[in-house]
């Protein structure tokens, strides 16, 4: 039952430990890149005049992957905050179902066991009277 309930919380320390500071992390260097990648597109197009903005195109396409990745590290962040939710939902009905168990097997299990001890008496009497020429007397 401890087992079952640590290996429950490994995911949790996961989303909330691990999972947020990496995201964090991936979210500045890719606001970092989309600066610098801006800085260079205007560093080229301060260069070559305005009819030749096809030469900057390398540093349009490094803006453009930079503000992908930016939104793919908002995107995650956002998951990250509904996964956390979700775990903490499912742990909880886990730890439930966990406390029955644990009920059962602390109470119940106790009563069956007892009951069974009480039945194997009981048919152990039976087959004792019924047995032709049972014990002697």
């Amino acid at each position: 039952m401890v087992t079952l309930e640590l290996e429950a919380h490994r995911p949790i320390e996961w989303i909330e430990g691990d999972r947020p500071r990496y995201w964090r992390q991936e979210f500045r260097k890719a606001s970092e890149a989309v600066g610098e990648a801006r800085v260079a597109l205007e560093r080229c197009q301060v260069r070559i005049s305005n009819e030749d903005t096809k030469y900057c195109y390398d540093e349009r396409k490094a803006l453009e992957k930079a503000k992908c990745r930016l939104i793919a590290a908002e995107e995650k962040a956002q998951l990250l905050r509904r996964w956390r939710m979700e775990l903490h939902k499912v742990v909880e009905e886990l730890q439930v179902q966990l406390a029955r168990v644990k009920h059962y097997l602390e109470t119940d299990m106790v009563k069956a066991v007892a009951a069974l001890d009480r039945i194997a008496a009981a048919l152990d009497r039976y087959a004792e009277q019924s047995t032709p020429g049972g014990p002697a007397t």
